[in-house]
């Protein structure tokens, strides 16, 4: 039991690893199109990459599906 434990603990640790990587990446590309597209809005206090790339797609709507 012991070993499967630790185990578990080690796949979660890699997956963690995995996912914080993704993370990054998504983060960098974010700020690479903020930067591209809309570099007026990023010196705005209260502003980040994520808010600027929100606002130019057209606010805050879901993603069509289909």
């Amino acid at each position: 039991m012991l070993q499967a434990t630790r185990i578990t603990l080690c796949l979660l640790a890699q997956r963690i690893g995995q996912l914080t990587k993704q993370i990054q990446d998504l983060e960098g590309r974010l700020a690479r199109l903020a930067e591209r597209h809309a570099p007026q809005l990023l010196p705005v206090v209260g502003i980040g990459p994520d808010t600027a790339v929100t606002l130019l797609r057209g606010g805050d709507r879901q993603c069509d599906s289909g």
